[in-house]
């Protein structure tokens, strides 16, 4: 079963754990996301975000810097394997050559929202998706949640506060670049900004439904549900347990598969068979859910097809609906 996912912490990972001697392409890595793993789990594209906490980093735009820097260092080694893809027709091109896709993509505005110029080099660089908050307010807008989602519980709900005038601005921007806007982290009020004032489908890459994890604020309410799913838009379905289980508590055991059906169900139900992805948040995930990494994908598939859901279905969620999304938006 191919696999197209649409987000993992897994650059950052890596370079936060430079001194460790992380590396994408170890065989054996501790990453949840590697070559061998993607290679196991057919993987056909992989979102890779470059992600940093503001609260904790001087200058986020050289940070940005230096982990795209990164990125293309990694890509490069085994660049007969995985290759960068800036256009749908590049992902054609890698499907047609035996390779796996690398999209890049932005998790914090803090990034960019100094300088239109930053956010230019970035896309540039070839990132192609961006949230526009991470999990602290910015000069952009209000995040779903403040904290630290693994530490503070219960969660905080998001403010109703949607994007500043700079949001907006930037919203344009991404626009007009071709930048497809990312909600997964923006407060509801900065959602229903996102669907005024971008006129084109958005994504929210690693989401769950609010609807069955209430307490999870990063999750979309049924009616955010419909208006992503109306607009053309993909949900990203989240495997971090936090996102996945009523009531979850910090040091419960990771997502189970029945879980994760139910979430898949329910966003079904609301959104239709057309709305629904994969985003792991790989990498981002401190408790690893039933299948553990990458490599263990063809366990969800298997689960989904002992829990009734078709075949047809299972190949939309798991790339046929990503790869419509990339097709009509990507360029």
């Amino acid at each position: 079963m191919n696999v197209y996912d649409l987000h993992c912490d897994t650059i950052s990972a890596i370079w936060e754990g430079r001194k460790e001697g992380k590396d994408l392409f170890l065989s054996a890595s501790s990453l949840q996301v590697d070559l061998e793993k993607m290679k196991k789990g057919d993987y056909q594209l992989q979102t890779f975000a470059i992600f940093l906490d503001k609260e904790n980093t001087e200058d986020c735009f050289a940070a940005a810097k230096e982990m795209a820097e990164l990125f293309k260092k990694e890509l490069e080694k085994n660049r007969d394997k995985i290759t960068q893809v800036y256009s749908y027709a590049d992902i054609q091109k890698n499907r047609e050559e035996g390779r796996i896709s690398a999209l890049l993509s932005l998790e914090e505005g803090a990034i960019f929202e100094k300088s239109s110029r930053h956010l230019q080099w970035l896309y540039d660089q070839g990132a192609r998706i961006a949230t526009l908050t991470w999990n602290h307010e910015n000069d952009l807008g209000y995040p779903n949640r403040q904290g630290n989602p693994f530490k503070d519980h219960p969660w905080s709900w998001g403010e109703e506060r949607g994007l500043k005038e700079k949001g907006i601005r930037a919203l344009e921007q991404m626009e007009s670049l071709g930048m497809i806007p990312d909600v997964s982290h923006l407060s509801d009020g900065g959602f229903w900004d996102v669907a005024k004032y971008y006129k084109k489908p958005f994504l929210a890459t690693h989401s769950n439904a609010r609807g069955v994890a209430p307490e999870a604020a990063r999750n979309l309410t049924d009616d955010m549900i419909r208006a992503l799913a109306e607009r053309g838009g993909i949900l990203g379905l989240n495997y971090c347990v936090s996102f996945v289980r009523k009531d979850w508590k910090p040091g419960q055991p990771g997502a189970s598969m029945e879980e994760l059906i139910r979430q898949i169900r329910y966003i079904v139900n609301i959104g239709g068979e057309e709305c629904l992805g994969l985003g792991s948040d790989f990498d981002g995930i401190e408790e690893a859910p039933e299948m553990e990494n990458a490599g263990g994908m063809e366990k969800l598939a298997e689960a989904m097809e002992k829990a009734g859901i078709s075949h047809r279905l299972t190949e939309k969620i798991f790339w046929k609906n990503a790869d419509r999304f990339l097709r009509e938006n990507l360029g």
